[in-house]
């Protein structure tokens, strides 16, 4: 009886092996190529070009073939369902005549004779972005910007001859712009304050290359400011803190420490029903090229949350009325709205969202101000929706 079941089971896996191979099988093999493509007419675009064509009358179609070559050497294959009468070949990095080759392809993956059309691609989105690149100096590196109207993927590659010699190189902090926005716009930073020859390509995910811009650039000298030389300076309109340890909260935020724990943060009373501020004390006038808020990190390990800044302003004097008021004495430096990545509903927060909150929020300040010594932080509006400020670190950086 053993015998007797062991064969009956294994019977049963060879019919069910069986069953699910002609699952995977057409019904009906067919060894006859389909009908020819016919009617083409060509777009071309840039970096690519739609096709539109007529199908055969095959009953059995399956889909339709694009074959050619972006470069020579460099095949490329695209197809189309039977339930369109389209296709878009793309990835050419020239605008050069390519033959495209295209196959009408059955149910039993047999394909019709080729039918030859040619293209010819509008300027790639490599060269789009090369001709527009500009790149200008600031604090610390340079900035960059181009215009990307295709919405290509593209990779902007920064070089610098750090040498002199020739030698085309990235050094630390130099990393690549990746970007699909309509305006590509960028900073690189950490580069010194001496004239140097740089390289500038574009690259797509075909790894198509543009040409290469070179240009000549001076950063500007930028230094992270010494937190030691700051403090609180406290006027009559700043806002109402929490006391920490016989401390104030204020200091918290220029402690150096990016990741606290409770309570060592600034924390003003959430009663607040109006804008508020806090001011800091430098030591000295600096002109001020970037700044980063580090937020505190909530009990549900959320940053876009509660009191954490999103929108607020940043006001600076070198000799502020003592009455506190935002008079003449004080000039608005910028206006500061934190993005959240994903976009997603408050207490929803992804890896990118974090990574960007964990690393600190970063902002530029518009070239050509003076040197400020004291500069107060304005909240508008906290991811709450009310006023009160929540920060766990704040950074500048100037000369």
């Amino acid at each position: 009886m053993r015998l007797i079941k062991l064969l009956y089971i294994t019977l049963l896996l060879i019919v069910a092996g069986c069953k699910r191979d002609e699952l995977n099988k057409p019904v009906v093999s067919n060894t006859n190529p389909p009908g020819l493509i016919s009617g083409i007419t060509v777009v071309n675009l840039n970096g690519k070009a739609t096709l539109t064509y007529t199908l055969p009358a095959d009953e059995d179609l399956s889909y339709v073939k694009a074959v050619y070559e972006t470069s020579p050497g460099q095949t490329r294959e695209v197809k189309a369902s039977h339930y369109v009468n389209t296709l878009t070949v793309d990835g050419f990095g020239d605008t050069l005549a390519h033959t495209i080759k295209l196959y009408a392809v059955n149910s039993s993956e047999v394909a019709s004779a080729a039918v030859t059309t040619t293209v010819d691609p509008l300027t790639p989105a490599v060269d789009l972005a090369l001709r527009s690149l500009q790149v200008t100096t600031t604090f610390g590196g340079f900035n960059l910007t181009c215009n990307n109207p295709t919405l290509e993927n593209l990779a902007i590659i920064p070089l610098v001859d750090s040498a002199g010699k020739g030698q085309w190189v990235q050094t630390l902090g130099m990393d690549n712009v990746y970007s699909n926005n309509p305006v590509i716009t960028s900073a690189v930073r950490g580069q010194p304050a001496v004239e140097r020859k740089y390289a500038f390509v574009v690259r797509d995910r075909w790894l198509n290359f543009s040409d290469t811009l070179f240009v000549m650039l001076t950063p500007i000298f930028e230094q992270l400011l010494p937190k030691s030389d700051w403090s609180n300076y406290v006027l009559p309109s700043d806002a109402g803190i929490l006391n920490n340890g016989g401390r104030t909260d204020v200091p918290y935020i220029y402690d150096g420490d990016l990741h606290p724990g409770w309570p060592h943060c600034l924390f003003t009373l959430e009663q607040a029903g109006s804008s508020q501020m806090v001011t800091l004390d430098l030591g000295k006038a600096h002109i001020l090229s970037r700044m980063q808020v580090n937020p505190y990190k909530e009990v549900g390990n959320n940053y876009y949350v509660r009191g954490n800044v999103k929108d607020f302003e940043i006001w600076g004097s070198n000799s502020p009325d003592l009455d506190g008021s935002l008079d003449p004495s004080w000039t608005k430096l910028t206006t500061c709205h934190v993005m959240k990545p994903s976009g997603s509903a408050y207490g929803t927060e992804t890896t990118a969202d974090q990574t960007l909150a964990y690393n600190g929020w970063q902002f530029d300040f518009p070239a050509g101000q003076i040197a400020y010594r004291y500069v107060r932080i304005r909240s508008l509006s906290n991811w709450q929706g009310s006023y009160f400020i929540n920060i766990a670190e704040f950074t500048l950086w100037g000369n």
